[in-house]
């Protein structure tokens, strides 16, 4: 896949890709708007983590208009038009795309799950459960722990559940308390949805619909951010659309390849002629707006593409042990966008949401502005007092409590008078 290589700039790049991800002007909004933003982004992470909103809920709240959280429940049920499965995580997924998991499914039912190993027996009961009395959550399952144990020590019935629902043979329905409901496959899925198994072109064909779609900019290594079915057809697959002109090649000013033996080289990337041209047009001076984002956030979800696209070296250290964290336990990335669109990652925030008390702890605040922002201290501080506000609200909480911020003194007194302004009676 060699040839001609067009050069961009890094703000383009970002534009291209902030807006693929749905970080442009909002133009979705309700259940048909949450409906559109999964399809876009081809699957929503779901994440245990609840010291803030569950990340599902903020993916969305951050690209939908009068996000509610009933709104996937919605989408579960009747007529079903999203479903759990697995992505490169648990993930919610458009149901026209279930086929494009059928292949794992197979894997797993072929050779099981890595991550743990049923018990026949409890295979067995779990399933014929569910066929005589209908949809059940692991708790309908009380038998004492015995037999293997999982990785998170489940008790068999547990397990059972769950390699069945990699396997495909049941499905999860909705959640309710965050727990799974599971029913059988055949009885839960629409009587119309596609249960062709797609040839590898076929699902090369999905995996690069999916980057045009939510990445917008993307190098072949992040195509199929971690998926293992399916991957061996997309060198062709980006072959045939660069010959036929639907994607082009694209390089980025003053980026070096990363590849061994490429020192000095660009890496290779790839979009449409159409999003290159929409984002090479003279954009209109727009009000400057900021973006708190999940850490599961599609945007920056892969921490590699992350770093060379946006120059952000990010970990979540909640996985850390405390000792060791550089920051703190659940640090959200703050996107700014200035009033030229141009993207940038401008700081980190760690919170914590107390439920009881309605209260959203900003417990550290690291703002490092662009050179743009820092001319105009005052609309950047605005930016990240509103979404702040937003964000809080977004959580339940009635109050803001900020215990740190690391900024500029200049900076810090810009945003310390715009919090007074934007979050008057929560702080």
């Amino acid at each position: 896949m060699t040839g001609m290589i067009e050069i961009i700039g890094s703000a383009i790049a970002r534009r291209i890709a902030c807006r693929a991800s749905g970080y442009g002007e909002r133009v979705t909004s309700g259940i048909e708007g949450c409906q559109a933003a999964i399809e876009s982004l081809g699957s929503v992470q779901i994440d245990t983590i609840s010291v803030v909103e569950r990340a599902h809920h903020h993916v969305l709240w951050s690209r939908v208009d009068d996000y509610d959280r009933g709104h996937i429940l919605s989408l579960e049920r009747a007529p079903r038009r999203v479903i759990e499965y697995w992505s490169h995580a648990a993930a919610y997924l458009p149901l026209k795309d279930y086929r494009f998991c059928l292949p794992r499914m197979r894997r797993v039912k072929e050779l099981g799950y890595h991550w743990f190993r049923a018990d026949p027996d409890a295979i067995d009961f779990v399933r014929s459960r569910i066929s005589a009395e209908g949809p059940l959550r692991a708790q309908d399952f009380q038998e004492a722990m015995e037999g293997p144990r999982g990785w998170w020590d489940w008790k068999p019935a547990k397990v059972a559940l769950e390699y069945l629902f990699h396997r495909g043979d049941l499905v999860s329905i909705e959640r309710r308390g965050f727990q799974k409901v599971y029913d059988l496959a055949e009885r839960a899925l629409p009587p119309d949805v596609n249960l062709e198994f797609p040839t590898p072109r076929d699902h090369a064909a999905y995996y690069v619909d999916m980057a045009i779609s939510s990445l917008g900019i993307f190098s072949r290594d992040e195509i199929a951010y971690m998926r293992k079915e399916g991957t061996e057809s997309i060198d062709a697959e980006l072959a045939a659309r660069l010959e036929e002109g639907s994607l082009v090649s694209v390089g980025i000013e003053g980026e070096a390849g990363t590849r061994k033996g490429e020192k000095g080289s660009r890496r290779q990337r790839f979009a449409t002629p159409a999003a290159l041209v929409d984002a090479e047009r003279t954009v209109s001076e727009r009000i400057p707006r900021a973006a708190i984002l999940s850490p599961f956030d599609p945007l920056i979800i892969d921490r590699r593409r992350t770093k060379r696209l946006f120059a952000l070296d990010y970990q979540l250290e909640c996985y850390v042990q405390e000792k060791k964290r550089a920051f703190g336990y659940f640090a959200l990335p703050i996107l700014f966008a200035d009033g030229l669109e141009q993207y940038s990652f401008v700081g980190l925030l760690d919170a914590k949401a107390d439920r009881g008390r309605k209260l959203l702890c900003a417990r550290r605040l690291a703002l490092s502005p662009p050179k743009a922002a820092a001319r105009s201290p005052a609309a950047f501080a605005k930016a990240i007092a509103g979404e702040l506000r937003e964000y809080a609200s977004f959580n339940g909480a009635e109050r803001v409590e900020i215990e740190r911020v690391d900024c500029g003194a200049r900076m810090e007194a810009s945003l310390r008078a715009a919090l007074a302004r934007e979050l008057r009676g929560l702080v």
